[in-house]
């Protein structure tokens, strides 16, 4: 379904978020008013006002009329599997989200879709750069900020780089031309209902056909796994055909391409990720992208907002913002990007049903070890396993007047809010070491958002944002 035939019909949107916006602006140039569903239908919307019908009504779900709607686009946060779109479904209504219009109506284009549990916009970031390094005029979009909407009325660009969550995944029709996976871990098991529909609307951007060229980082055996059967699949990272030599430098088929010491962000998943870059580039293209293009993508790169960032240094400490790790795959990550630095973490979030299994291992078995912080919503449980890893649980009231450990590490402390886990984390991380805020689950309710809590970090940390 291509977006002319979704105005043609009786169009509903859902979810009045950014996407749902462009949707709605889109919709609103084309003479088109779609009905207008939101879980918070009292909740102020200014772009509302652009209507011909300022006081049009925002229904709940609950009340939607499904007789009276042919399609209805669903926003990325919106559940594919509440059980209002089943209601609607029953009445006849087809689902689809903004994301697989756009995949129909730009089948024809140079498009390269990045998913991945984490990793995917870093990079895209990077391929965009490369891309645009090597003189072609990219788009970046999807859901690294720009909703691919917007790219409709503008003149085709040369290259267009597609950041594709799990969300949007779940409704796609159509594969596109390139697709980079980064990573499969579990995420998000409220919204897809366990581990395995969450695979399987990722992999959805991959199934959905026909078969495009793929390319799977060999840093994460569960993607490499889940893709062997693809017939058009390369393989990047610590192994493959555009792969990371023993002596840092990129290679591809073989040949070094550029110096992965010049690229300013840290962690080896982050040169995993210039692979990715690399690679996306060089299938899209066919054509190997220049040591020029690249070296100019990694010294223009400083991060992603929340994506283990150094933010600055306080009292000899050094502070690393990486609010966005909403899952203990990321937290692990970024742990092994500090190897050999006296390293306190500070974790915890809402529970999402994933397993922290593997972040517990990770902090048991780091040397130095490391010292852990944890914040509520229910902290006992990690503090448990925690204990169980053989690191030592202590006191703390969240104010920052917890015993000191000095460099020793292993010491588990709870705070009741993130400037009183911050207040610890520095008494217990000894000068020259890093606090790496990494909640390994998602914000809380109420809690604001990963960028409210990147500033809340930074603030507690005695950094302005002019560091951040």
């Amino acid at each position: 379904m291509t977006l002319d035939e979704v105005l043609g019909l009786r169009v509903a949107v859902w979810g009045l978020g950014a996407e749902g916006a462009a949707f709605v602006a889109l919709a609103k140039a084309r003479g088109i008013e779609p009905l207008l569903i939101d879980d918070h239908p009292d909740r102020p919307v200014s772009w509302l006002g652009a209507f011909d019908s300022p006081n049009r009504p925002v229904l709940l779900p609950g009340e939607v009329p499904w007789s009276e709607v042919d399609v209805v686009v669903r926003a990325p946060g919106v559940s594919r599997y509440r059980p209002e779109f089943a209601t609607a479904e029953e009445a006849g209504v087809t689902v689809t989200t903004a994301m697989a219009l756009w995949l129909e109506d730009y089948a024809d284009a140079q498009v390269v879709a990045v998913t991945g549990t984490k990793g995917k916009s870093t990079t895209a970031a990077l391929m965009a750069a490369v891309l645009e390094g090597d003189g072609h005029t990219v788009e970046l979009i999807g859901n690294i900020g720009v909703p691919v909407i917007a790219t409709y009325g503008r003149p085709r660009a040369d290259a267009y780089v597609v950041e594709v969550s799990s969300y949007q995944a779940a409704d796609v029709t159509r594969s596109p031309g390139v697709v980079v996976l980064t990573s499969l871990a579990p995420d998000h098991l409220d919204w897809h209902g366990g581990v395995e529909p969450y695979y399987r609307d990722k992999l959805r951007l991959i199934e959905a056909g026909p078969p495009g060229l793929l390319a799977v980082s060999t840093g994460n055996p569960e993607a490499v796994q889940r893709t062997a059967s693809h017939p058009h699949r390369t393989l990047y990272g610590p192994q493959g055909r555009v792969r990371v030599g023993s002596d840092g430098w990129i290679e591809v088929d073989g040949v070094r391409l550029v110096d992965t010491s010049l690229l300013r962000v840290p962690g080896r998943h982050n040169v995993w990720n210039l692979c990715g870059a690399v690679v996306g580039a060089l299938l899209l293209t066919g054509v190997t992208p220049s040591a020029e293009a690249v070296a100019t993508a990694m010294a223009g790169f400083g991060g992603l907002e929340s994506r283990c960032r150094p933010i600055g240094e306080s009292d000899g400490r050094t502070y690393v913002d990486d609010a966005l790790a909403s899952n203990p795959f990321a937290t692990v990550a970024s742990i092994e990007t500090f190897a050999g630095r006296p390293l306190t973490v500070i974790v915890g979030g809402a529970d999402r049903g994933v397993d922290p299994a593997g972040l517990v291992e990770a902090l048991g078995s780091r040397r130095p070890m490391p010292s852990v912080v944890v914040l509520p919503p229910g902290p006992d449980r990690l503090v448990a396993l925690l204990a169980d890893a053989g690191l030592r649980v202590g006191g703390g009231d969240g104010s920052g007047d917890g015993e000191a450990t000095g460099d020793s590490g292993g010491s588990v402390q709870v705070a009741t809010d993130l400037a009183g886990a911050v207040a610890m984390a520095a008494d217990m991380t000894p000068e020259g070491g890093v606090v790496l805020f990494s909640p390994g689950a998602p914000t809380p309710e109420g809690g604001g958002g990963y960028r409210e809590r990147s500033r809340q970090f930074a603030q507690a940390a005695g950094l302005s944002p002019s560091e951040t």
